[in-house]
């Protein structure tokens, strides 16, 4: 059980519930004014590690009217859902629906396993992708290696935690620094924060 989660995700959840506190998020003011210059009329888009939603609620008011925003977080849980992320769950589901504005299909599952399930299989490939999940260097590969050839020409790729400058490096720093910035299929277009862009060829 992830008790050691339960105080401060439930104190937070009804803080959130009453409107003393809102939906918490690990990216920057600059780094969300970037994403949604990036997001705007995309058509299908993809969020790997939602958290309590603020991105996703944020791409789901810029994206295409008609357009598909695929959630992934898998939300882990235990004892009925009364103990670890489901207060976070929550929070990420109400903020999310505040906007009414094209679909969200919620995937809780790894962002590696995410395209191979059937119900996404007909989204791709998609035209926006953001990776903020696993930060484990064998966590954002599989994440490359399962959505980097499902972009479409000309979309757009951010990596969140893709540079920070300090050491030690985590993983997600190394692998992009090492490995997805060298990749030919792709353009580097700008960093701001921690946060990079590439683009597809």
């Amino acid at each position: 059980m992830n008790l050691r989660y339960y105080p401060v995700n439930f104190r937070h959840y009804v803080k959130y519930k009453i409107g003393l506190a809102p939906a918490y998020t690990q990216t920057s003011e600059s780094e969300r004014k970037c994403l949604q210059k990036y997001a705007t009329g995309k058509k299908t888009l993809v969020e790997i590690g939602v958290f309590e939603g603020v991105n996703t609620r944020q791409f789901r008011s810029v994206m295409n009217a008609e357009g598909t925003i695929i959630a992934v977080d898998p939300y882990p849980r235990s004892f009925f859902n009364l103990l670890g992320f489901a207060w976070i769950r929550r929070i990420a589901h109400t903020e999310v629906g505040k906007v009414n504005r094209g679909k969200v299909i919620w995937v809780e599952n790894l962002g590696k396993l995410a395209p191979k399930e059937e119900r996404i299989m007909s989204h791709l490939p998609v035209d926006f992708l953001f990776i903020d999940g696993d930060h484990s260097y064998e966590g954002i590969k599989g994440d490359w290696e399962a959505w980097s050839d499902l972009i479409e020409s000309g979309g757009i790729v951010a990596l969140h935690d893709s540079f920070n400058g300090k050491e030690p490096r985590i993983g997600s720093e190394i692998f992009t620094q090492e490995v997805i910035l060298k990749d030919r299929r792709f353009t580097f277009i700008e960093s701001i924060d921690t946060l990079t862009i590439i683009q597809r060829n």
